[in-house]
């Protein structure tokens, strides 16, 4: 995600609590004063920390006791906790609060924070949450710290609901959620695709007082943006500009992504102009959106202009960068230019990673290049990159399309061999190519090795196999299929029924074409316009022309729009049957959809009335055109 990369380090909340030694209070007294001097011992153990000295300092701790009728303050034991927390020394800090707790000197909630903060850094959540039910065992309550701390070790291993939950704690319980408390879920939620729920978050925070910062805001607002959702984006920025909020470069690059996604290119660029008229420098995440967005055009002379500017401002292309030219390169067929961007790439200094190998692979098979691509396929395992799935997929699907499906079966063993586990793309790949060239109890047989790997094959496994068998006019193993779909969970899609629907009309089952369409709408499931055309052809081809006008009109209810070919094959079918009446109609609706009907239509329509000998009785009923200037 892009928003991974924007996110920023909000400022810590430096705040203690003092100890306390009553217990049965529900919050910690303020301690006593400790005096105008500290002992020797702290004294020593503060220069130690000071001075790096870590173990030092734990060890003048641990031997204090020792030394001294009196132990040390709870003071020292949190600062030499907090130090071996902050040094990633997680068993250490652990060990010293069990001397500590061993020593008579009672933890606050201060230590407690520090201890769950050393479980969540070190990732044991479990452990964190046991600590922080546990302030309320000492009659403490957990501040925000305490449940700050927790959130953010839950966000960080993408526990959502357990961070929010402790939410939902905080307002039922306590501590009222703070600021911090806020940017930490909203950070989570939109760098996992939730932005809406960050603005309801903002909202949250506004009602009850709480001011978002800037970087809430703009984390939100470039949420959206990668989300695809620009309206809702363009509402955010409007009223937090109202609110006095600056955009900043986050707020830009979002909104430039956003527009690239939406192939709005022209926005996107005008946007990257007022960015630096602005005096906003953009980053490499701002100049990779663009030139992604450039690629995606075919505008790849501009993309690698790009490039050369963003190096002349001082910003490095990285790898994500020099990838989306390369696809752009390869999209374009232009095979070679990308490898010679990899050699370019590497000279920078920039290492590639698998996704450029994968992209570089894909697009030499593509390009029927498969014994090249088997040899940079090499290179990748060489460069410790060879157990790629996708990798493997890409080239199973080069030797499919070419047909060799002895290749490509080979490919498969070696993946196994090799450890490199097989996905469900693996085995769809395999599925089709076998289909294609009408080994189908092959491709079946995928089907029940795919089960074996433990994988659960989807609808497009399913779809593959129907089409299969509807090819070879096996509707009855088509139709188990369907049931063993259902019996596993899998729901049917309209690619599903497009499959079964042709079947069965090439079969002449046109009653089941008709209750499959009902059983599509019982299931809310709307035909593709592809599906309405085969159904229309079937239809025309066996003279089924009342059924065949009955599916136009069911087209244009539904909002799909139709075409000169279709009409055209229902003129001529009622030509042909002599039925001139409803061969003008259809002309006729022709012209009032504005549907310019082909020469050849009018042509093969007046001949077959002549051959009719009808065309005076019916010349008064041809409709009659418009000329080029609408009289």
């Amino acid at each position: 995600m892009l928003i991974a990369w924007w996110r920023r380090t909000l400022p810590a909340i430096a705040t203690s609590l003092p100890s306390s030694r009553n217990r049965n209070l529900s919050l910690p007294l303020p301690a006593a004063p400790l005096g105008p001097v500290l002992s020797a011992t702290e004294d020593r153990i503060k220069s130690f920390l000071k001075s790096g000295m870590i173990d030092d300092a734990v060890s003048l701790l641990t031997r204090a006791p020792e030394t001294s009728s009196k132990p040390s303050s709870v003071l020292c034991f949190n600062l030499v906790l907090s130090s071996l927390t902050r040094a990633r020394r997680f068993e250490s800090t652990v060990s010293l609060y069990h001397s500590m707790r061993r020593s008579g000197v009672p933890p606050d909630v201060v230590t407690l924070n520090i201890l769950i903060n050393c479980y969540c850094e070190w990732g044991h959540l479990d452990l964190a949450r046991q600590v922080f039910d546990e302030i309320r065992f000492w009659s403490y309550s957990p501040n925000a710290i305490s449940c700050n701390t927790l959130i953010k070790g839950y966000c960080r291993k993408g526990r959502i609901f357990d961070a929010f939950d402790v939410l939902r704690e905080m307002r039922e319980k306590g501590p009222s959620p703070d600021s911090r408390t806020y940017s930490i879920l909203i950070d989570l939620v939109c760098s996992n695709s939730n932005s809406e729920l960050g603005m309801r978050l903002i909202s949250e925070m506004l009602r009850i007082g709480l001011v978002p910062s800037e970087i809430a805001y703009n984390c939100v607002l470039a949420g959206l943006c990668s989300e695809g959702k620009m309206k809702l984006a363009m509402m955010l920025y409007t009223r937090i500009v109202k609110m006095g909020v600056k955009g900043n470069v986050v707020t830009y690059t979002g909104f430039i992504n956003g527009l690239c996604q939406e192939r709005r290119l022209v926005e996107a660029k005008l946007l990257f102009d007022e960015m630096l008229e602005t005096g906003f420098s953009p980053n490499v995440i701002t100049y990779t959106a663009l030139i992604h967005g450039l690629c995606e055009y075919g505008q790849l002379e501009e993309a690698m202009g790009m490039i050369e500017e963003m190096i002349c401002r001082g910003c490095s292309p990285n790898v994500v960068t020099y990838t989306g030219v390369m696809g752009g390169l390869c999209k374009e067929g232009m095979v070679e230019e990308a490898l010679r961007l990899l050699d370019v790439m590497t000279q920078k200094g920039v290492d590639p990673n698998e996704f450029t190998y994968c992209t570089l692979l894909n697009g030499l098979c593509k390009r029927g290049r498969i014994e090249e691509a088997i040899r940079f396929f090499s290179q990748m395992e060489e460069r410790g990159f060879g157990d790629n799935v996708v990798a493997y997929n890409i080239l199973i699907c080069g030797f499919c399309k070419m047909g060799n499906m002895e290749e490509a079966r080979k490919l498969l063993q070696d993946m196994k061999r090799k450890g490199t586990k097989p996905d469900v793309i693996t085995y769809n790949t395999l599925m089709d190519g076998y289909c294609k060239i009408g080994k189908i109890e092959a491709a079946h047989d995928l089907l029940s090795d795919m089960e074996r790997q433990c994988l659960r094959p989807n609808v497009v496994s399913y779809n593959t196999l129907m089409a299969g068998f509807c090819k070879v006019g096996d509707l009855e193993r088509a139709a188990n299929l369907v049931e063993e779909m259902a019996g596993k969970g899998v729901e049917l899609d309209v690619v599903s029924y497009s499959i079964l629907s042709d079947g069965m009309c090439k079969a002449g089952r046109y009653q089941d074409t008709e209750n499959l369409l009902h059983h599509m709408a019982e299931n809310e499931i709307e035909p593709d316009a592809m599906m309405y055309s085969c159904i229309l052809n079937a239809y025309c081809k066996n003279m089924r022309l009342q059924e065949a006008k009955s599916i136009i009109r069911r087209m244009t209810e539904k909002g799909h729009q139709t075409n000169i070919v279709i009409h055209n094959a229902i003129l001529q079918g009622f030509c042909i049957k002599g039925e001139i009446k409803e061969a003008i109609r259809v002309l006729n609706e022709i012209i009032l959809n504005d549907i310019a009907p082909s020469t050849v239509m009018v042509s093969l329509f007046l001949e077959y009335i002549c051959r009719f000998g009808q065309l005076d009785k019916f010349l008064d009923l041809l409709p009659v055109m418009p000329d080029k200037d609408g009289d």
